[in-house]
C-alpha cells in the first residue's frame, strides 16, 4: 500500500511539475492552496494512521480475513509466472472495505444520510484530531474511548475545534 501511495503521489506531483494540471488559484489572482501548504502544510506535524494491506490487517471481526494469492489465467488455471508471462500478480480477496483507519461518509450508519458521492471534497478538509489510547490498549486490548480521554487530551491541547475530525489511534 505505502509503494502504491507514493506512486500516486509521484504521478499527481508529476503532473503539477508538468503543467498538466493547473495550480490551485483563488479568483482575482491571490496565491490560494499553494500558500496554504508554504506557510502551513510544509511544516506540518503529519501522522501515518494506515494500516499495511495484508492478510493480517485490522478488520471487524464480522468480516472476516482477507485472502492473498497468485494471480492465476483464467485460461489456463496456472498462475501467472517471470518465467512464462513474463510478471507475477497477486490476487486479492477482500471480505469488505472497511480496513483499518477510516472517516466514514455519514450514509454508512443511517441511509437517508449522505453518501460518499454526495459530500462535497471538502468533507475530510477540517481540523484533524488524533487521540491515542495506545497505553490503555497495551493495558487492555479491549479498552475503547473514554469521556476521561477526551478530556484529557483537551487539558494538554487545548478545546477540539468545532467540525474537527477526530480519530483514536489504539495501534
Amino acid at each position: 500500500m505505502h509503494t502504491f501511495r507514493r506512486a500516486a503521489l509521484a504521478a499527481g506531483l508529476a503532473l503539477v511539475a508538468t503543467g498538466l494540471v493547473p495550480t490551485p488559484a483563488v479568483a482575482g489572482g491571490a496565491p490560494g492552496l499553494w500558500k496554504v501548504y508554504d506557510d502551513a502544510l510544509s511544516r506540518a506535524r503529519y501522522i501515518d494512521l494506515t494500516h499495511d494491506i495484508t492478510p493480517h490487517m485490522p478488520v471487524w471481526k464480522g468480516f472476516g480475513p482477507a485472502a492473498f494469492a497468485a494471480a492465476v489465467d483464467p485460461a489456463t488455471g496456472m498462475p501467472y509466472t517471470y518465467a512464462h508471462d513474463g510478471f507475477e500478480a497477486t490476487a486479492y480477496q477482500l471480505a469488505t472495505d472497511q480496513f483499518g483507519t477510516q472517516l466514514d461518509p455519514p450514509a454508512h450508519w443511517a441511509p437517508e444520510y449522505p453518501a460518499i458521492d454526495e459530500l462535497p471534497p471538502t468533507y475530510a478538509v477540517r481540523p484533524l484530531v488524533v487521540i491515542s489510547i495506545v497505553a490503555q490498549v497495551r493495558r487492555d486490548p479491549g479498552y475503547a474511548l473514554r469521556v476521561a480521554d477526551i478530556r484529557a487530551f483537551e487539558r494538554r491541547h487545548g478545546r477540539i475545534p468545532a467540525g474537527s475530525v477526530v480519530m483514536v489511534r489504539s495501534d
